[in-house]
C-alpha cells in the first residue's frame, strides 16, 4: 500500500465563479501538498475527470448548463469511488439534503465556509478515497497473485474434481484463513456455528437446512479477507469511512460463495446477518420476514458471540450484560425476538455452553 499513501492526491474544484475557484484553489495550495486542478464549467470538468486520476472533486451545486447534483452524477458513471463534496449556498440546503443520497456525495459545505473546516473535511475526505483504493488493490493482489483468494478457490476446486477433500475440511480452512487476518476472532466462527446449529434444532428447521447453517456460521465472516488488517485489528473506535469498509465484508463474503455450486445456498445467510428486522441493518436494509429464518439465527449467534468476547476496543462482557443487550436488541427490533429469547433460555438452561 505504501506506493499509494506516496502518491499525491488530485482535488477538482468546479465553480463557474472564479473567484470562488481561486480562493479555494489558493487557500488548500497554501495549507496542503495536493494537487489542485480548477474548472469553471461542469461540462469542461467532465473530461478533466475522464482524463485525470481525481481523488476528490468539490463542486458547486448552481452552475449553468448542468447543476452540482447533474455534474456528479456524471462523475459517478464513470468514476464512482471518486469523493465528492458539495457547495451550497444556504437558499439551495433544502435540496442539497434530498439528493446527497441520490448522488452519494460524502459533505455538503455551506457558502461562507469556514477555511479550517474545509481543510478538515477534504482531509477527511481523501482518507475515505486512499482507504477505497487501499481495499481495491487489496482485492486485486488477492485475485491476481498467489494469495489467500486464490488459495481458497485452488482448494475448492480441487475438492470438486477430485474429492480428495471433504466439504468439512474445506470449511475448516476457510475459517483459518479468516481468523489467521483478525486476531481477536479466533474461534468465534466455530462457536457462532455451533449457537446457531442449537438454536436451529431447538425451534425445528429441518436437518439439510441445519447443515447448510453450520456450514454458514463457519465462514460467514470469509469477507474479512478483502478488509485490511490495520482496520480489523484497530484498536479505538473505527472511522465512519473505516466501518463502511468493514460492513463491505457481508458482500464480499456473498459474492464469494454464488459462484460456488456447493456454497450457493450460503449467499443469502452470509450476505445478510448483520441485516436487522427493522431495516436499519446492512447490506440491504431487509425488513421482518424478508431475512431468512437461517440469517436471522446466525445474526443472534454472531451478536452474542461478539459480546461475550474480546475485541480491540474492549474486553469480553459479562454474561447478565450480554443477556440484558441482546434483550435491548430484541426490543428495538434489531434481532428476532422470538430467538433471542429461546437462545437465552438454552444459555440459562445450559443447553448452550458458554
Amino acid at each position: 500500500m505504501e506506493d499509494l499513501e506516496k502518491k499525491p492526491q488530485t482535488i477538482l474544484i468546479v465553480d463557474d465563479e472564479e473567484i470562488i475557484t481561486y480562493s479555494l484553489s489558493m487557500h488548500l495550495s497554501l495549507s496542503t501538498d495536493l494537487n489542485i486542478i480548477t474548472s469553471n464549467d461542469p461540462v469542461s470538468a467532465l473530461k478533466i475527470v475522464e482524463n485525470n486520476d481525481i481523488d476528490l472533486i468539490i463542486s458547486d451545486y448552481l452552475m449553468p448548463n448542468m447543476n452540482g447534483i447533474e455534474f456528479l452524477l456524471e462523475v459517478k458513471k464513470t468514476k464512482e469511488d471518486v469523493t465528492m463534496i458539495l457547495l451550497t449556498g444556504y437558499a439551495d440546503k433544502e435540496n442539497v439534503i434530498k439528493a446527497v443520497n441520490q448522488v452519494g456525495v460524502y459533505y455538503y459545505i455551506e457558502k461562507p465556509w469556514d477555511n479550517d473546516n474545509l481543510i478538515k473535511v477534504v482531509y477527511n475526505g481523501l482518507e475515505k478515497a486512499l482507504l477505497i483504493k487501499q481495499l481495491k488493490k487489496k482485492i486485486l493482489e488477492l485475485e491476481s497473485s498467489k494469495n489467500e483468494i486464490n488459495k481458497l478457490y485452488n482448494i475448492l476446486q480441487k475438492d470438486y474434481k477430485v474429492q480428495v477433500e471433504s466439504i468439512e475440511n474445506v470449511m475448516v480452512s476457510l475459517a483459518y484463513i479468516i481468523e489467521a487476518k483478525d486476531k481477536y476472532t479466533v474461534g468465534h466462527t466455530q462457536r457462532v456455528s455451533e449457537y446457531a446449529v442449537k438454536l436451529a434444532q431447538k425451534i425445528g428447521l429441518e436437518r439439510d437446512r441445519i447443515e447448510k447453517l453450520r456450514m454458514a456460521g463457519l465462514i460467514h465472516d470469509i469477507g474479512k479477507i478483502g478488509v485490511p488488517e490495520i482496520i480489523l485489528n484497530k484498536p479505538g473506535k473505527l472511522t465512519e469511512c473505516e466501518f463502511e469498509l468493514v460492513k463491505n465484508h457481508t458482500v464480499i463474503g456473498g459474492n464469494i460463495c454464488r459462484p460456488l455450486v456447493n456454497f450457493s445456498d450460503l449467499y443469502d445467510m452470509i450476505r445478510h446477518h448483520h441485516e436487522k428486522l427493522n431495516g436499519s441493518g446492512y447490506p440491504d436494509g431487509l425488513k421482518g420476514e424478508e431475512i431468512s429464518i437461517e440469517a436471522r439465527i446466525l445474526s443472534v449467534a454472531d451478536v452474542f458471540d461478539a459480546l461475550y468476547s474480546d475485541r480491540p476496543y474492549r474486553s469480553k462482557l459479562p454474561l447478565e450484560k450480554v443477556i440484558e443487550i441482546l434483550k435491548e436488541e430484541a426490543d428495538k427490533d434489531n434481532l428476532d425476538i422470538k430467538l433471542v429469547n429461546t437462545f437465552i433460555n438454552m444459555v440459562n438452561n445450559d443447553e448452550i455452553q458458554v
